[in-house]
């Protein structure tokens, strides 16, 4: 079986670099495209050719131990089948959880199959130093473990807490980072530390023991104690207890120690919570009864080719290009939108720079609207027509506590003209109004960036009884202490505001500037000032951009 195009001699040259997955059938969750990162290849080692022989050590007690064990190898799972010599060369026969695309558990000089594979297609081989390091960081993975909390040592509050109104500024504020867990560390930061919108998270039903558990280590542990007035900070090893029962809820152990991306920890919450509010349909479709073409997302990664090559764009430009591109439209209107910033690799994007609508209208050309009596859509194309709400006839909006979003209730002007035709007198009493859609405003409260490997978060915290907001930036591992506990760090960002409107209003000499700065040579510290870095942070990293509906909930 060839392998990429090789030849059918196995070589872990084949295998992916520490920053990338191996390509496996029947996995759970598609990462997005940006995430296979080729630059970052450049600044980390391959995964060294089963032919190397330099040997780091004498590891035979050490492989007697693994033997028939688990460890992590390139991000993951796998077991340990045993040593393999041939031709004078030594080689670890790891096998993984999953068949593997292109592998059948050769051997990579006498291409015979090892027998010790329960599957072929799982089995590969790595050189004595691969399997030395290897085991190296499983062993420092487990020492990582013995050294926890454990839950009922943590901080806890099981009283529910609000959102802050108020940003616990400095540094140790925050979440502090765990072993690669910028991705949860960050978006948690963004969902809970001064909105509520998702907060139907940490309260509803979930019937499995796992579910409960990972429920009460976010609720109890991480988001109550990152609201607490008198602290404002979370500890790592609560992050660790989350991704321990990530783990076992997903049944994905890479969950525990490998980083991943945003998407991933969030589809968690569609896929096991049942929680995907943003619902799009076929442009000029009407919802089935079963609502089978109907499809729910909790986040949308959005797609645009960027065909005439321009320097910058916004999302809510974006947004529209991806429903066209599908083409689909919103069939709800929904309590909060995450847009995913088209990207081809972590490190090339579709645009250089993007900037962050601070708010997103849904109007006509964004969500479908359903006639209640003919099923005619706004978007119908041979019969487009306005559409119209009765507050006699028909209430404007439903939503109902079991609701995910509000729903158009309309109907068409000719529906509606038949409906009135036979009231004669009565229709005195009924108020009719054109639907307008432009109501519905989406406001941005974060955005999670990534520059290489490492996540941040600019969020924005909102005192709503005097209408006065506040933007913080927000990193988990801003700083460490002996190259071991990281340091996180919240602090104001007064400018937020003043930066996206020059980059709304002189765009092309805004970005030109940061340009300039990035061609200069030397240290980034020396090229930019802390204000620039950050600049460059929001418009040309960021990735993740949550909008919420502020005249609703979700349910």
């Amino acid at each position: 079986m060839h392998h990429n195009g090789q030849s059918p001699a196995f070589s872990t040259s084949h295998l992916p670099d520490d920053q990338q997955n191996p390509k496996v059938h029947n996995t759970i969750v598609k990462l997005p495209r940006y995430y296979d990162d080729q630059n970052a290849n450049a600044e980390k080692p391959k995964s060294p050719d089963p032919s190397d022989e330099r040997s780091t050590g004498n590891i035979h007690d050490s492989m007697k131990i693994m033997t028939g064990e688990t460890l992590i190898y390139n991000q993951q799972q796998c077991i340990f089948k045993g040593i393999h010599s041939c031709r004078n060369k030594t080689f670890y026969a790891l096998e993984n959880e999953r068949p593997m695309t292109g592998y059948n558990g050769t051997c990579p000089e006498c291409h015979r199959t090892f027998s010790d594979f329960t599957d072929p297609r799982k089995g590969f081989f790595i050189s004595d130093k691969s399997f030395n390091d290897a085991i190296r960081k499983h062993k420092l993975g487990m020492e990582q473990s013995r050294g926890r909390n454990p839950v009922n040592e943590l901080k806890t509050i099981t009283q529910k807490l609000p959102p802050l109104e108020h940003p616990i500024l400095g540094r140790n504020k925050g979440i502090a980072g765990d072993s690669n867990s910028c991705y949860i560390d960050a978006t948690i930061f963004c969902m809970f530390a001064y909105n509520g919108t998702f907060d139907n998270l940490l309260n509803m039903d979930v019937q499995s023991e796992p579910l409960k558990q990972l429920q009460s280590v976010l609720r109890d542990n991480i988001v109550h104690v990152l609201r607490d007035e008198k602290s404002g900070f979370v500890e790592r090893d609560a992050v660790f207890q989350l991704r321990v029962r990530l783990s076992e809820a997903t049944q994905d152990r890479t969950f525990k120690e490998v980083e991943k991306d945003p998407s991933e920890f969030l589809r968690v919450f569609e896929e096991l919570f049942k929680y995907a509010p943003i619902k799009t349909i076929p442009r000029g479709q009407v919802p089935k009864p079963d609502e089978s073409n109907v499809t729910i997302n909790i986040i949308w990664e959005m797609f645009d080719a960027n065909p005439q090559n321009l320097l910058s764009t916004s999302i809510a430009s974006i947004f529209r290009n991806s429903l066209s591109e599908i083409p689909a439209k919103l069939a709800t209107v929904p309590p909060f939108l995450i847009l995913v910033a088209p990207r081809h690799q972590r490190s090339e994007r579709s645009y250089r720079y993007i900037i962050p609508d601070r708010q997103i209208t849904l109007d006509h050309d964004i969500v479908q609207v359903v006639c209640s009596k003919c099923n005619r859509t706004n978007h119908d194309p041979v019969m487009p027509s306005d559409f119209f709400y009765c507050n006699k006839c028909q209430p404007q909006e439903l939503t109902t506590p079991l609701s995910t979003d509000a729903v158009i209730k309309a109907q068409c002007a000719e529906c509606l003209h038949k409906m009135h035709a036979n009231l004669s007198s009565e229709i005195e009493n009924h108020c009719t109004k054109k639907v307008e859609l432009k109501k519905h405003k989406l406001n941005l409260f974060a955005v999670l960036c990534i520059e290489t490997c490492h996540y941040v978060a600019f969020v924005k915290c909102q005192n709503r009884n005097i209408q006065k907001s506040t933007w913080v930036f927000f990193d988990s591992m801003s700083d460490r202490i002996n190259d071991e506990q990281n340091i996180p760090l919240v602090d104001e960002v007064p400018n937020f505001d003043r930066w996206i409107d020059e980059a709304e209003d002189t765009s092309q000499n805004f970005f030109d500037h940061l340009d300039k700065l990035r061609r200069k040579t030397g240290p980034l510290s020396q090229k930019f000032s802390p204000d620039d870095m950050r600049r460059l942070r929001l418009f040309r990293d960021g990735a993740f951009f949550f909008y919420e509906n502020a005249n609703m909930s979700y349910h």
